[in-house]
């Protein structure tokens, strides 16, 4: 557009020709145009100058802008410069983009402001109200912002309201005690150590850890813990951790300002935390304010070091109880072997006490056994002498040589059979009568079966 006959403010004010101008401008020539209705054209410089002029009319010397921080870059002669973007627009491409530039004179200022509170550090993603002026820099061609002020409090507030905002969801997903539920190891000897990868917070973590002594195994996954691709990359790194076997899970960094640990506010590494199927120890730089996940972590500690001591400590207190568990067993089993030892005297003198007695006992029942036996015998034998003794008389008695002797006699027939009876022979039969001192040979006359009247007596006493 070109303007003429006026200067360069004034010419940026010109109202735009109307429609019935613009076709009779348009059916003009071009030589016509420019002399007839606006002259001269501007230079560039002059066109530059009139578009400041125009956003100072229009901002004023001082505009404030809220939006979130991208492409942060801090130059080595001290100026900072960034764009800023609405909060929506994170992780994609934006709609609108400002230019901001935080020159060095300027920049002490806003640090002077920002460390009053020490919660807010400009970074990429962080949410900021910034206040300055509205510029064209003739150089490259561009608006921009140059600031030399900020709210820290809009910040905060922002990091309070997201916060909460994320604590609602978390809780409506029942994700905020799912991890805190999980069984804590008793023995955690195996970890997954999620941090920046040669950072100060894995030195310290790793520090604690051998000082211990205690053989751990530790699995690390490499992961940014600031920054506005942190938390994708945070999260995708928890997930990792699932593949591995391992007893706990250690999340650590550094210290800083509340707005460097936003990370661990955020939605995605929060539920990342949530879902870890072994509990999750937290231990992020900060000692007064508790992120979230601190609040869904199993387990929450200030310090890279604090957090490996807490392993530490898991596995002593482990090792206590198996200490105190086998002192336990050593005490009760001393006890009982002292328990089993008196038990066993105790038995051993009433054996030998029983056996005394029941040998003494023995020994007088056997010494009675003795004078009944030895009784028993005696009776036994004057009984057995007296039998034997009338026995002898008897068969003395009844000895045919005994009976012979006092007059009786043995009678056998002719075939040498004892004669019981008269039958036993007939008239004329020979017969053989054993006497005392002999034998009589004798004939049968006669046979007198009657028996005798009178049968003579032993007169061999007589």
């Amino acid at each position: 557009m070109w303007l003429a006959g006026v200067d360069t403010a004034q010419r940026l004010t010109l109202r735009h020709p109307t429609v019935r101008e613009a076709r009779e401008i348009a059916a003009a020539t071009v030589s016509d145009v420019r002399s007839s209705a606006y002259g001269d054209p501007l230079t560039v410089g002059e066109l530059c100058e009139g578009i400041n002029d125009a956003l100072r009319s229009h901002f004023g010397t001082e505009v404030w802008v809220r939006g979130a921080i991208s492409g942060l870059n801090r130059s080595a002669n001290g100026h900072v410069y960034f764009t800023l973007i609405d909060p929506d627009d994170i992780g994609q491409r934006p709609e609108a983009i400002l230019n901001v530039a935080l020159f060095a004179n300027a920049k002490f200022r806003v640090n002077a402001i920002l460390k009053k509170t020490g919660a807010v550090r400009m970074e990429d993603g962080i949410e900021v109200a910034i206040g300055g002026t509205v510029e064209h820099y003739a150089p490259n061609g561009r608006v921009q912002l140059i600031m030399n002020m900020i709210d820290p409090s809009y910040t905060l507030g922002r990091l309070a309201e997201s916060r909460e905002a994320t604590l609602k969801r978390l809780a409506a997903e029942g994700l905020l005690d799912r991890n805190r539920s999980l069984p804590l190891p008793a023995l955690p000897l195996r970890i997954a150590l999620v941090t920046s990868e040669g950072s100060a917070a894995e030195a310290d973590f790793m520090d604690e850890l051998s000082a211990s002594g205690i053989p751990f195994e530790v699995s690390l996954f490499d992961a940014r813990v600031q920054g506005a691709d942190a938390p994708k990359i945070l999260a995708a790194a928890l997930q990792a951790t699932s593949k591995v076997a391992v007893d706990v899970v250690a999340i650590v960094r550094g210290g800083g300002a509340k707005t460097d640990l936003v990370t661990f506010d955020h939605y995605e590494v929060a539920a990342a935390v949530a879902a870890c199927p072994v509990p999750v120890v937290i231990g992020v730089g900060h000692e007064v304010d508790r992120s979230i996940c601190d609040e869904v972590a199993a387990v929450s500690t200030k310090t890279p070091t604090a957090a490996a001591g807490w392993i530490v400590q898991q596995v002593a207190r482990f090792d206590q109880r198996v200490q105190n568990a086998t002192d336990r067993l050593v005490a009760a089993t001393q006890h009982q072997l002292l328990v089993s030892h008196q038990r066993c005297e105790n038995a051993q003198r009433r054996l030998l006490s029983g056996a005394s007695t029941a040998l003494e006992t023995a020994s007088r029942q056997q010494e009675r056994s003795v004078l009944r036996l030895r009784s028993a015998a005696t009776s036994s034998l004057a009984s057995a002498t007296h039998r034997l003794d009338r026995n002898d008389l008897r068969q003395r008695a009844l000895d045919p040589v005994q009976l012979m002797a006092r007059g009786w006699s043995i009678t056998r027939n002719s075939d040498g059979s004892i004669l019981h009876s008269v039958g036993q022979v007939a008239a004329g039969d020979t017969m053989k009568t054993h006497i005392a001192d002999g034998v009589v040979t004798s004939r049968v006359e006669s046979i007198d079966a009657a028996p005798p009247a009178d049968l003579p007596s032993d007169d061999s006493d007589k």
